[in-house]
């Protein structure tokens, strides 16, 4: 191993390949190791882009290196048949002494192909996944197939029951199986696909994987739901290069009895808003969602979010037939008309408004039963005030009938049988009822705010929470066939055109993009590790000490 010596007079030996260090290139090389005596080697680096670039790095990589002979006298000598184990045995001295290793980084064919002579090391792989580091910025260069992309999707808020948050996700992934331009698709976040989403299991691009096993870095990772307790963001940026999510709503943003105590709710709504600036890229399921978000944080980057109208072509129950668990509910029923109200007891779902309409249609002469169908929520629910209004009821023009979860079929058969349905929220990131409702025949009535306002096409539904204005419409569509015929077709008109192959399309357009931007700023300082993690910590905690150190940063900030 007989030293050389560069133009300013430095001794170096060459280990690997030394075919690849060519004249020319050698010229470079050597001159980037007289730019500074602190260096101690330089490494010959494979990499996808065209050009050259020289990089810092914590030691040597590739098919060959340009060690500095000078450097001995400091960290040690190299035996004359060092491998890349030795080599990386020598570089960890060198950098104990204060030495630095550089990469050459260029895109050569012969380069490309040569053998490697030393791997990356642990932390430089770790790094590259680092926004703020420099190995980000000059290994990640957009590198999407267009043709063949791979996602990782987040399905922790798959749980035992279905409601529109679970038809997102189970929806989107079958149609995103479906496009051409998928690869493959890996579940992550459970450990048991529960029974109404096992199938995906089946498809052909898609990996369920396992918690316990490690997961393939996929060229985006997407969580569907926007992020909370539930979901464990602090290794997403080494599950996708890209991190995406969809922003439902703003309903736990705005609403404080969704959270253990005020100290609860604050620290959801920074995470909420230092996830928007830490990701790549946002969906939402509505424009009004994307306003909105946009009017909370308004640091957002106009180009990373972009609102995608959910699908509605998974609506294909026909209503035929209920579960056991409607046995009883029919008997009862018998041939009688009936308004239903579907939805989780949620304050905002306004149950208890919905009964004061419905005992207003009794009042104006319309005979009709009322069934209230949704889980009981633990917090922000209307229970009581449900509870207070039915104890209170009299009219003999109809009874009440209260039912927990229902089934898929139970459900299919309630929205398929019921002469209206009455659903008066007031807080929606996009509102499935209706459509499911229209799907199956059956006309709704809503207040035309939002998302209900933007997508559903109806013109003439009430403008305001008036109990009023929902009886004098939810008594049109009992009492005039030409009325509920016309809320129904304006709804399915809408169904046609909200397709989720077209949302898959749109996601996967929206991929494209944000794969073309530079890494998101707000990530440099955001949505690290221990950051996400102390954030999680204090969400899922509903003891005052786990808002303790958000407390103390308050104090801290008013004493400065």
């Amino acid at each position: 191993m007989q030293p050389l010596t560069t133009p300013r007079g430095r001794k170096y030996v060459t280990l690997g390949d030394s075919q690849v260090v060519t004249m020319d290139r050698l010229a470079a090389l050597a001159e980037r190791l007289d730019s500074d005596p602190r260096i101690a080697s330089v490494s010959v680096v494979a990499h996808p882009d065209p050009g050259q670039e020289f990089l810092r790095a914590s030691a040597p990589a590739g098919c060959a290196v340009l060690v500095a002979a000078d450097a001995f006298d400091l960290a040690g000598d190299l035996p004359a048949d060092a491998d890349g184990e030795a080599l990386a045995v020598w570089a960890r001295s060198a950098t104990e002494r204060g030495l630095w290793h550089d990469w050459w980084l260029t895109s050569a064919r012969d380069i490309v192909r040569a053998p490697e002579f030393i791997p990356a090391s642990d932390l430089d792989v770790l790094e590259a996944r680092d926004l703020a580091s420099s190995r980000f910025l000059a290994v990640n260069r957009p590198q999407l197939d267009p043709q063949a992309i791979t996602m990782t999707i987040d399905v922790t808020w798959l749980g035992p029951h279905q409601t529109g948050a679970q038809v997102l996700t189970t929806a989107a992934i079958e149609a995103l199986a479906r496009h051409p331009a998928i690869a493959r698709l890996c579940l992550v976040g459970v450990s048991e696909l529960p029974e109404y989403a096992v199938h995906l299991a089946e498809l052909e691009k898609v990996d369920v994987v396992d918690p316990g096993d490690a997961s393939p870095v996929s060229d985006v990772i997407w969580y569907p739901n926007q992020i909370d307790q539930r979901v464990d963001i602090t290794h997403a940026r080494s599950l996708g290069r890209r991190v995406i999510t969809t922003y439902l709503d703003l309903i736990a943003y705005d609403i404080p009895r969704y959270h253990a105590s005020s100290e609860a709710w604050s620290a959801y709504r920074s995470l909420q808003r230092r996830i928007a600036l830490s990701v790549d890229g946002i969906t939402t399921i509505s424009a009004d969602v994307a306003q909105r978000l946009m009017e909370e944080v308004p640091r957002i980057d106009s180009e990373r979010i972009q609102p995608i109208p959910l699908g509605l072509d998974h609506i294909t129950l026909t209503g035929d037939s209920a579960d056991q668990d409607m046995a009883g509910l029919q008997s009862q029923l018998g041939n009688r008309p009936f308004v239903l109200v579907l939805g989780n007891d949620f304050q905002h779902k306004n149950r208890d408004f919905a009964l004061r309409v419905w005992e207003q249609v009794l009042e104006g002469g319309v005979n009709c039963d009322l069934v209230l169908a949704g889980l009981h929520v633990k917090s922000s629910s209307s229970r009581e005030a449900e509870e207070a209004l039915l104890a209170q009821h009299t009219n003999l023009r109809g009874s009440a009938y209260t039912l927990g979860h229902v089934s898929p079929d139970s459900r299919a058969w309630l929205l398929a049988h019921a002469a209206a349905v009455l659903y008066p929220s007031s807080a929606e990131g996009f509102g499935f009822v209706p459509y499911e409702a229209a799907a199956l025949g059956t006309p709704s009535t809503f207040t035309a705010f939002g998302p209900l306002a933007e997508l559903t096409g109806v013109s003439n539904a009430p403008r305001a929470w008036s109990v009023q204005a929902h009886a004098d419409d939810l008594r049109a569509l009992l009492t005039d066939p030409n009325a509920a015929k016309a809320r129904v077709d304006a709804l399915r008109a809408s169904i046609a055109e909200l397709t989720w192959d077209l949302f898959a399309h749109r996601l996967i357009e929206f991929v494209q993009r944000i794969d073309q931007l530079p890494p998101v700023e707000g990530a440099l300082v955001g949505g690290t590790e221990g950051d996400a993690a102390a954030l999680a910590s204090i969400l899922s905690s509903r003891t005052w000490r786990a808002t303790a150190p958000f407390r103390r940063i308050g104090r801290r900030i008013m004493r400065a």
